[in-house]
């Protein structure tokens, strides 16, 4: 079942050249990186790093290169369904802020996403 088409806060996060956007209530918390956690940079075949670890509820963690807050109410316009396969069901969306185009991903879903590649370039 799709969710609404409109989100509000959202976590721009900067992955090394590339932007991903997660719904802010996904995040449970924004920690250093240390402990578990899976680098974003795996979706992009680029070697693992990360400044910041996004954290859900029940504990899945995606590294990230970068973030910014968003408080706005954002329109999500949908992906074709070949898009959203191709990122194992995580990619939600895309939200437009700031003059550019974010792929909006659910935080837990993206994670096991990235579990499922190979390992990180060296």
């Amino acid at each position: 079942m799709p969710r609404a088409a409109r989100v509000e806060g959202t976590l721009l996060c900067h992955v090394g050249p590339h932007r991903l956007a997660f719904e802010a209530n996904e995040v449970a918390s924004i920690a250093a990186p240390g402990g578990s956690w899976v680098s974003a940079r795996r979706a992009f075949r680029e070697a693992a790093g990360a400044q910041r670890v996004l954290v859900t509820l029940t504990g899945e963690a995606v590294g990230v290169d970068g973030l910014e807050i968003d408080a706005e109410v954002l329109s999500v316009l949908p992906p074709s369904p070949v898009v959203a396969g191709s990122s194992g069901g995580s990619l939600r969306g895309f939200v437009v802020t700031r003059g550019v185009l974010w792929p909006l991903v659910h935080l837990d879903g993206f994670e096991r996403y990235l579990r499922t590649l190979g390992p990180e370039a060296a």
